[in-house]
């Protein structure tokens, strides 16, 4: 476990002039070291230069702070508090740089950032929307037991190596659709559920507000976000977590035809949309046999209802049933649910013309129904 932060033990900087009795120069390089462990800032920091080790473990920043510098050697900002605003913007992390049971309380900016080596967010807590915009991660990146409270987007960041996600806690929505993934992403026990996204943007300005400013994701970012999530799964071997984000990544586009039907009608993205929902209504797009199978048997047993009130010897009212026609009626239940039943298997009842017209819609939605049982059952198939 990391120590708590408490501003009992820590050392309390007012003002700029108390920092730089602390900084000094290294002795190799004549490069500014910044050692700041277990320190309060009380003032806003503003640092724009060459810098060699820096240090600012269990450290608590009350103001704002900038750091537009350039980092010649490890960093390190385990344990330290933003409470405010932060930003790194143009940055160069030249050594390895760790974040670790860091929490970012105000907006956190890493726009046109470079980290060349390892950078590990192990066990950081970011509290406010996160937009990595146009940062190269060259090295390994580390988002292992990561929390983020709110939306956290990759907006043309660079991907040159391997980014883990381990046990990575995503409270709203994650967008890597604009990730340049030159290396791979390690998934391993991410929580990451179903989160909300906006329609699809009709202008390119509005989409590049979206993704770059108010970190808000459009739904076809989310879409191609749940896909990459399955691909990189499906290449990892996990076919059962690669399933409920290619459910996810269904469900997205059901809502994607939802959006563009609102505005305009077109009869294929109708067509498409009644598809989608029925895969969802029938077996939750391949993940779930029990709905499958209530499926079946629902749809079947109201169409079976209404093929046998169509005959003669049976209509809507209930008065007069008995014990022999109840058993009766489930025998020829039962023989419903087969579908390559006889199509004049209740001609002794009476059968017309209406009762097998509802025979034949109702064969079809048993038929249905036991290919989605199947194909959820299918989920747990070997790789």
């Amino acid at each position: 476990m990391l120590p708590t932060t408490t501003t009992n033990t820590l050392k309390e900087i007012n003002n700029i002039e108390d920092f730089n009795k602390i900084a000094h120069l290294s002795d190799h390089n004549k490069k500014r070291v910044l050692p700041f462990p277990n320190c309060q800032f009380n003032f806003e920091i503003k640092i724009n230069e060459e810098l060699s080790s820096v240090n600012f473990d269990n450290c608590i920043f009350k103001e704002n702070a900038t750091f537009s510098s350039i980092f010649l050697e490890n960093v390190s900002f385990s344990r330290a508090t933003f409470e405010k605003e932060v930003k790194f913007d143009n940055s160069r992390f030249q050594g390895k740089a760790r974040f670790h049971g860091t929490h970012f309380k105000g907006r956190v900016s890493f726009n046109n950032t470079r980290f060349e080596d390892l950078v590990d967010f192990w066990a950081t807590t970011f509290y406010q929307p996160t937009i990595f915009q146009k940062t190269d991660f060259l090295g390994m990146t580390v988002f292992a037991a990561t929390v983020f409270k709110e939306n956290i987007l990759f907006t043309y960041s660079l991907i040159e190596k391997v980014m883990i996600f381990r046990s990575t806690k995503i409270c709203k929505g994650l967008d890597i659709s604009l990730a340049l993934q030159q290396g791979s992403l390690s998934i391993f026990d991410i929580n990451l559920q179903d989160y909300d996204a906006v329609p699809d943007p009709e202008t390119e300005a509005e989409y590049e507000n979206l993704v770059s400013h108010d970190a808000i994701i459009p739904e076809q970012n989310k879409r191609e976000t749940f896909r990459i999530i399955k691909k990189e799964l499906q290449g990892q071997g996990n076919a059962f977590d690669a399933l409920t984000y290619s459910a996810l990544e269904t469900e997205t586009f059901s809502h994607q035809l939802k959006s563009k039907l609102k505005k305009k009608w077109r009869a294929k993205d109708l067509e498409d949309y009644f598809i989608l929902g029925l895969n969802n209504l029938s077996n939750k797009n391949g993940n779930s046999w029990l709905r499958a199978i209530s499926f079946t048997v629902i749809f079947g047993y109201f169409f079976f209802y209404l093929s046998l009130v169509s005959t003669t010897k049976y209509n809507v009212s209930i008065e007069n049933i008995n014990v022999k026609d109840i058993e009766e009626c489930f025998k020829y239940f039962v023989a419903f649910l087969i579908p390559t039943h006889n199509i004049d298997y209740m001609i002794g009842l009476g059968q017309g013309g209406w009762s097998f017209l509802w025979d034949f819609i109702g064969r079809t939605f048993v038929a249905y129904g036991i290919y989605q049982t199947i194909q959820a059952f299918r989920r747990f198939r070997k790789t």
